[in-house]
C-alpha cells in the first residue's frame, strides 16, 4: 500500500473519533462512521454539538478537494467503509453496575470492520479496556468473521 492510496475509515464519531477524522482528513481520505444518524446529519450539516471541533475546521475538510485524496466522508453506511485500508475503532466502553467494561461497542464495531477487512489492511483500537482486550477477545472476532488470520 502507497501513502498515496490511503483511506481512512474511522468508527465512532465521539470526542475521541471526530478529532482524529478531521485531523486525518486534512492530509488523507476518511469515512467517519457512526449508528447514531442525528449525530451524521448534524456533522453534516458542519456543526459539533459537542464543541470538539469548530465548525470552520469541520467544513473545511467536509468540502475538500477530492480529486486531492483529502477530505471527510460521515455517514451512517457501513458500506462506505469497504474500501478503506486502515480502521480506527474509537467506540466507546462502558461499564456495567459493577465497573466492568461492556465490550458490546466494540464487538460489533470488529464485526463491521472484519465485514470488509482484507489482507494487509490495518486495525487500530483506541478504546479504553484493560491490557489484553484487543488480542484476546477483538482479534478472535476480527479472524472468524473476515477469514483472515491475525499475522
Amino acid at each position: 500500500m502507497q501513502l498515496k492510496d490511503t483511506k481512512i475509515g474511522v468508527i465512532g464519531l465521539g470526542y475521541v473519533g471526530l478529532p482524529l477524522a478531521v485531523a486525518f482528513a486534512e492530509k488523507y481520505k476518511v469515512v467517519g462512521f457512526d449508528i447514531n444518524s442525528s449525530r451524521v446529519k448534524e456533522l453534516n450539516n458542519g456543526y459539533d454539538s459537542t464543541l470538539e471541533i469548530n465548525d470552520k475546521l469541520l467544513n473545511s475538510v467536509l468540502n475538500s478537494d477530492i480529486s486531492q485524496n483529502t477530505g471527510l466522508c460521515i455517514t451512517t453506511d457501513k458500506g462506505e467503509l469497504k474500501n478503506c485500508n486502515i480502521y480506527i475503532v474509537t467506540v466507546p466502553t462502558p461499564t456495567d453496575n459493577h465497573n466492568r467494561p461492556v465490550l458490546t461497542p466494540m464487538i460489533r464495531a470488529s464485526e463491521t470492520v472484519a465485514s470488509f477487512l482484507q489482507k494487509g489492511d490495518i486495525v487500530i483500537y483506541e478504546s479504553i479496556v484493560y491490557p489484553g482486550v484487543t488480542e484476546d477477545e477483538m482479534v478472535p472476532i476480527l479472524e472468524q468473521n473476515s477469514g483472515l488470520n491475525y499475522n
